[in-house]
């Protein structure tokens, strides 16, 4: 008799894979062992890539509009928006080269450390002028039309939708994410940023939630930049509209590191590379689902009996068992015999 359904959702939520979909009819006759290796490795074999197109920078994946480039050497990849001519602001192209990119990444177990850049000037002065004046033109037509808020016929909210997903992808992907901000940082960059794990600034750069500027309201970020900067700082930035400084997004817990210039960027990233070689993979996903869990919960019974139970499953993977064999061996673990390194871009 093959896998009930409850039994392999009990191996995916041992393996801190709860959220990986599956096929039942195929996975009910395979081994345990296979199971487990299904959803250790992120489902890669039930969920292949998209057609594979090689490009120009020896990338094999599926091809990405301009605006956004993509390079990766198997376990560090870093994703420049490319729109300096228009301060890398987000427009419909952009959008969606970003959330092409957030979905490499999420079908990419190897992946451990995403990095996420901007070209020229500005790491990205948020939406595009001219993409809220289309959307709003849009909205007035799906109201003039009685269809306000119909995903099929009101284009405005169905833009604002595909990115918040984004914006939600973007912040649960399963591997350390950094920013390089390379420059100021607008509105939904600053949503960006506030996604990410970690921010690496330039001292020069600039941040801003300007939208009240221009007569709207920072919502599809909103959820990231007050879990980023508190309640506090977000009633003050987003009334205000005000520029601060990398010294003012420190102290407010936006940026976490402060460098003088791109060589200085560099080489922060180089580091954290190095960092991360030692961190193991799945300890690096449960990690992130831990903070998630825990964040501004009451400490009582409940969630000492959830705490437990993500170490408890932890230190029951192949992770734990291959870090404490090498901590006793006076060895390097597995994932760190091979150190992690900076793609030249």
């Amino acid at each position: 008799m093959g896998w009930t359904k409850e039994q392999i959702d009990e191996i995916a939520e041992e393996c801190l894979a709860s959220d990986i979909p599956y096929d039942l009819t195929k996975m009910q006759d395979k081994t345990e062992d296979t199971i487990r290796e299904f959803f250790e490795n992120g489902g890669a074999d039930e969920a292949p890539p998209p057609p594979v197109i090689a490009s120009a920078d020896g990338d094999c994946w599926g091809a990405l509009p301009d605006e956004i480039k993509w390079k990766s050497n198997g376990s560090v990849a870093v994703i420049t928006m490319n729109r300096p001519e228009a301060n890398n602001a987000l427009d419909e192209a952009l959008t969606i080269g970003l959330t092409q990119c957030v979905a490499r990444v999420m079908q990419s177990p190897e992946l451990r450390v995403v990095f996420l850049t901007g070209a020229g000037k500005m790491f990205c002065a948020g939406g595009d002028p001219k993409a809220f004046q289309n959307a709003a033109a849009q909205a007035k037509a799906a109201e003039a039309a009685g269809k306000l808020g119909d995903k099929g016929s009101d284009q405005n909210a169905a833009g604002a939708l595909q990115f918040a997903k984004l914006l939600d992808d973007l912040s649960n992907l399963p591997c350390y994410v950094v920013a390089l901000a390379n420059g100021t940082a607008m509105g939904g960059g600053f949503g960006l940023l506030s996604c990410c794990d970690c921010v690496i600034a330039k001292k020069t750069a600039m941040f801003a939630l300007s939208e009240v500027k221009l007569g709207v309201i920072p919502a599809t970020i909103s959820p990231y930049v007050v879990a980023r900067i508190g309640v506090s700082n977000a009633r003050r930035f987003f009334m205000t509209g005000e520029a601060i400084t990398s010294d003012v997004a420190i102290a407010a817990g936006l940026v976490n590191i402060a460098v003088d210039d791109e060589k200085g960027l560099a080489k922060e990233a180089q580091r954290i590379c190095k960092l991360m070689t030692l961190a193991a993979p799945a300890a690096i996903k449960a990690s992130k689902k831990l903070v998630a869990g825990v964040a501004n919960k009451v400490i009582n019974e409940e969630l000492m009996v959830y705490t437990a139970g993500q170490l408890a499953q932890i230190r029951m993977g192949k992770e734990a068992e291959a870090g404490m064999i090498a901590v006793q061996a006076g060895q390097k673990p597995p994932w760190a015999e091979k150190e992690l390194v900076f793609p030249e871009v």
